[in-house]
């Protein structure tokens, strides 16, 4: 008797942001299961959303409407190099190298208009030194919110170290 070859279910990317993708997913589902109400502000949802995504090695970014970061997680202040207290006072637009601006304002437009976005983008850490990560982004996972993940070797690297 032939045995029927077996079917493996589908294998999982081992691609740090492509499971931030798959932790995100959750997380956002889980949040609108929660019945929003009037008091319930944009920056306490992004809070809940990243707390949901603490231990997802990439760095996360949540954006409003205009650019301006209302969250982020540790992870994504080593990125950057900034506090956190003065990463949330920043923007897209603080953390793009100046000779980008302009591409990178037609690339936010084009962002919010497609709702998502993956690629490279060239990072200003708070140093002035620039990086480069590959990075995911959706818009609207909440009204209004928008979240990026990005990806370095280097971060990777430091979060697979301190997780052991």
């Amino acid at each position: 008797m032939k045995r029927s070859p077996r079917r493996s279910a589908p294998r999982r990317s081992t691609d740090p942001a492509a499971a931030a993708i798959r932790a995100l997913r959750k997380a956002i589902a889980a949040i609108q299961e929660t019945p929003a109400t009037p008091d319930v502000e944009n920056r306490n949802r992004a809070h809940e959303l990243l707390q949901r995504l603490a231990d997802v090695p990439v760095a996360m970014l949540v954006a409003n409407n205009q650019g301006r970061y209302v969250d982020a997680n540790a992870a994504a202040v080593f990125l950057t190099g900034y506090p956190r207290r003065e990463l949330l006072r920043c923007s897209v637009w603080d953390l793009t190298p100046a000779s980008r601006l302009g591409p990178g304002e037609a690339l936010w437009r084009a962002f919010l208009s497609r709702e998502r976005m993956a690629g490279r983008y060239r990072l200003r850490r708070k140093n002035g030194r620039i990086v480069e990560a590959r990075y995911v982004a959706i818009a609207n996972v909440l009204p209004g919110l928008h979240v990026s993940a990005l990806a370095t070797a280097a971060l990777v690297k430091r979060f697979d170290r301190v997780n052991r």
